[in-house]
């Protein structure tokens, strides 16, 4: 709803109100209970469908290469989360992962102390929804695993397995028996294809642009303008002009079967089967 009005955020139990110019959901607020991030799921399908239009900028690249993107593409959709102890990406790895997401946590919310501006509570409690959910911290993975992958290139193939896996997860389907799998065509596909290496990099920055996207388009918001400050906030939670609460039967009912239509219909259109179909189908013009 557009206009002026007060607002009621909650940072980690603590309920600050104030009033903020412009619209009410884009005021410095990190949403709590109903007003969640999007569902898992849909951010792996949401990584899919741009690692198949990342696959399809690049025919040249070999079909295994082109796979192994769409697949790492999607796990990485997923990353942006792993500042949350309970999320997926949190859970992948049990215990190894659990920690790792604590770690994030602790970093995210150092960096948010460390550079909020007057109008950022100073209440806030937890790492969730900040660092790994700006455009700065998206792009970061990409480039540590471009640098880890010079230094040493094995953590390539480290890292395609384990994202592969997370993918699996994020999709509830198969998930150990996929992390197998994908370990061995990962590190088969890297050394047969050694050159096309950095497309992997920029898929996992990719896939984790498009959580963002996801996030933004509901209730929740992402601090899409962070380092930048606005009306006194740097961590302002941004949305979609038309947004929809996470979990709720708007994504699960018509979202989530749109994003899937949309993967199937970007797959055939990748692998020409599209054309074929059309071909196929559509009456002979008789000249």
């Amino acid at each position: 709803m557009a206009g002026t009005g007060p607002v009621t955020a909650r940072y980690a139990g603590v309920v600050v109100s104030g009033t903020v110019p412009g619209r009410d959901r884009v005021a410095c607020r990190e949403s709590a209970g109903r007003v969640g991030a999007m569902m898992g799921r849909q951010h792996a399908c949401c990584g899919l469908l741009v690692g198949v239009a990342l696959a399809g900028l690049v025919p040249s690249a070999p079909l295994p290469v082109r796979g192994l993107v769409v697949a790492v593409a999607g796990g990485a959709a997923l990353l942006p989360d792993l500042d949350h102890p309970g999320a997926t990406a949190a859970r992948s790895l049990g215990l190894l992962t659990r920690v790792i997401a604590h770690a994030v946590d602790w970093v995210s919310l150092t960096v948010y102390h460390a550079t909020r501006a007057p109008g950022d509570p100073a209440e806030r409690r937890s790492g969730h929804r900040t660092l790994t959910h700006t455009v700065p911290g998206c792009l970061l993975p990409g480039l540590l695993l471009t640098v880890a992958g010079l230094l040493w290139p094995v953590s390539l193939a480290v890292a395609c397995s384990l994202l592969t896996g997370l993918l699996a997860l994020g999709l509830r389907r198969a998930g150990l028996l996929l992390l197998v799998v994908s370990s061995v065509v990962s590190w088969w596909t890297l050394t047969t294809y050694p050159g096309w290496w950095w497309l992997v990099s920029v898929a996992v920055s990719c896939g984790c642009l498009v959580h963002l996207a996801g996030d933004w388009v509901t209730e929740a918001g992402v601090p899409l303008l962070w380092p930048l400050q606005s009306e006194q906030c740097r961590w302002r939670l941004l949305t979609a002009p038309v947004t929809f609460p996470a979990g709720s039967p708007v994504e699960t009912q018509i979202v989530a079967p749109l994003l899937l239509l949309g993967l199937l219909v970007e797959a055939f259109w990748a692998t020409g089967l599209l054309g074929a179909v059309v071909a196929a189908v559509s009456p002979e013009v008789s000249g």
